[in-house]
């Protein structure tokens, strides 16, 4: 967890954002290029070269050295999380708003102009979105990941005085509403990027889109008594998968539904194992030895709810249970019955109670 909490996934690709950002700021450095904001009541009117190159510039040496750090240590893990287009537009967007938000914060809080550069903030609030997205709630199992922004910003009081404190406070801020949903919109993009990265060799960035692939899973084969007949073309549909047709929700798919799927509950999982369980438990009581015996399907197995609808369509109760028990969702039942798919070997048996006994000739 550790190690995934780090480096975000295993996806391949070269981390050409987070060098092409930490290039861009040794480079502005070296050359003596300086750019810088003045904001709140008081304050200067930005220039626009200012406005682009002010998170890239840096008065001193130990604030570079600071910027650094964080670009070398957290840049490669959110790239290889979000893709290197998302990064990219990411640092764009919180370059762009952040000041926007501190010269807000300063006017309604009343306080004097500030002076703001360098990279340390953009990337405290690109931080803070990767420690809200992680599924691990602890670090090392005693340290909160929600605390790690704020123990940042109280590290940077000591190694950045010339940066404002307020002004990380509201880049963690602004970190926080870059939610899951709004990021995997950004992830989107680089589908309309495709005919610029056409140009660049898939080595040379992280996509975003390989992260999307729907995982296989290998399936044990087990055997159960068989409900409903099934002819021979689809039995042999279902020994080579290779004859169905490629589905398009098979394609790769954005990273809001990916979080969004992985977000569900773990008691209706839970509950959702027992019920098919207890299915599969019941349908599993047949004699292997009498061919002729009745497999017994209890009826508080399925949905009251589903089974009432089914009943005032006009279908029998106990093929509707058993269609039920079989597909686990109404229009499959309701297909299935049209079909008259469901055979004879089920037996519907309400709770405290057993079937009839059968007669002897």
């Amino acid at each position: 967890m550790l190690v995934r909490f780090w480096f975000g996934s295993d996806r391949s690709g070269f981390c050409l954002g987070t060098s092409l950002l930490i290039t861009l700021m040794l480079l502005m450095y070296a050359v003596g290029i300086q750019a810088s904001l003045s904001l709140g009541p008081g304050g200067d009117f930005p220039r626009f070269r200012d406005v682009f190159l002010y998170a890239l510039s840096h008065d001193d040496l130990p604030s570079l050295l600071v910027s650094f750090a964080l670009l070398l240590l957290f840049g490669p893990c959110q790239e290889r999380r979000w893709g290197t287009v998302t990064l990219l537009v990411l640092s764009v967007l919180t370059v762009t708003i952040l000041p926007l938000f501190y010269t807000l914060v300063l006017f309604v809080g009343g306080g004097d102009a500030s002076r703001i550069c360098g990279f340390s903030a953009t990337q405290l609030a690109l931080f803070t979105a990767q420690c809200r997205q992680t599924t691990q709630r602890r670090l090392l199992r005693c340290l909160p990941v929600w605390f790690l922004p704020w123990l940042l910003l109280l590290l940077g009081l000591p190694l950045l005085p010339g940066t404002p404190a307020l002004l990380h406070f509201c880049a963690i801020c602004l970190g926080h509403n870059y939610r899951q949903p709004f990021i995997g919109m950004l992830q989107e993009l680089e589908e309309s990027c495709n005919r610029v990265l056409d140009f660049i060799p898939e080595w040379m960035y992280v996509p975003t889109s390989a992260r999307f692939r729907l995982p296989t899973h290998a399936t044990s084969q087990r055997s159960f008594p068989q409900l409903f007949p099934v002819d021979q073309a689809t039995t042999s549909q279902m020994r080579n998968p290779t004859a169905f047709n490629r589905p398009p929700w098979m394609d790769p798919l954005p990273a809001w539904i990916m979080e969004e799927s992985a977000a569900l509950s773990e008691a209706e999982a839970l509950e959702e194992q027992m019920l098919r369980a207890g299915i599969l438990a019941s349908l599993q009581d047949a004699p292997e030895e009498d061919p002729d015996a009745k497999v017994q399907v209890p009826k508080s197995s399925v949905s009251s709810l589903r089974l009432q609808q089914l009943e005032k369509m006009g279908f029998p109760t106990e093929k509707a249970v058993v269609a039920l028990a079989a597909s686990k969702q109404l229009d499959g039942a309701i297909s299935l019955l049209i079909e008259d798919g469901v055979g004879e070997q089920a037996v519907v048996v309400s709770k405290g109670k057993s079937p009839p006994a059968p007669r002897s000739t």
